[in-house]
């Protein structure tokens, strides 16, 4: 089993209960917020971890990773870079539903997108936060669990 795929798909339901339950309006962010997508982030990092003690490879933590490159750039947003790039238009774009569902697929990183959304960095930032998280927790993992190295990577 791979924990980052379940523990990833896990962050999304429950940030979406969290989101939906909580009042006041989308581009509010409090306190409470930034709590709740650091320990969702937490438990991207205990993945990684688990990952490493159950002897799996490296590459099994960055299927995640794959996926939001892929929908980085099916978005399209290289050509939409710049000081006036609005997360949610749907002008002139065909890539307002890759957007969208990258933005829905991080959403536990919802509050850092809402203060980064004048630029195309809110939509970077998930991506290397993708391959960064579980790469700490897998090498956190390795360090403490070294007998459990696969006979054949070496």
């Amino acid at each position: 089993m791979n924990y980052v795929t379940v523990i990833y798909l896990v962050n999304l339901i429950l940030y979406a209960m969290y989101f939906f339950g909580r009042t006041g309006s989308e581009v509010d962010v409090s306190g409470l917020d930034y709590i709740v997508s650091g320990i969702l982030s937490l438990f991207l990092i205990f993945a990684g971890y688990l990952n490493a003690k159950k002897g799996m490879i490296y590459r099994t933590i960055l299927w995640m990773f794959f996926v939001n490159v892929f929908l980085f750039v099916c978005s399209g947003l290289f050509d939409h870079f710049g000081s006036d790039f609005n997360i949610l238009s749907t002008s002139n774009s065909d890539s307002f539903l890759f957007t969208l569902a990258f933005i829905i697929y991080n959403g536990y990183l919802f509050p850092l997108t809402v203060i980064l959304e004048g630029s195309g960095i809110a939509l970077l930032f998930p991506v290397v936060l993708s391959f960064i998280l579980p790469s700490i927790g897998y090498m956190i993992g390795k360090k403490l669990h070294p007998n459990k190295q696969n006979p054949t990577e070496l």
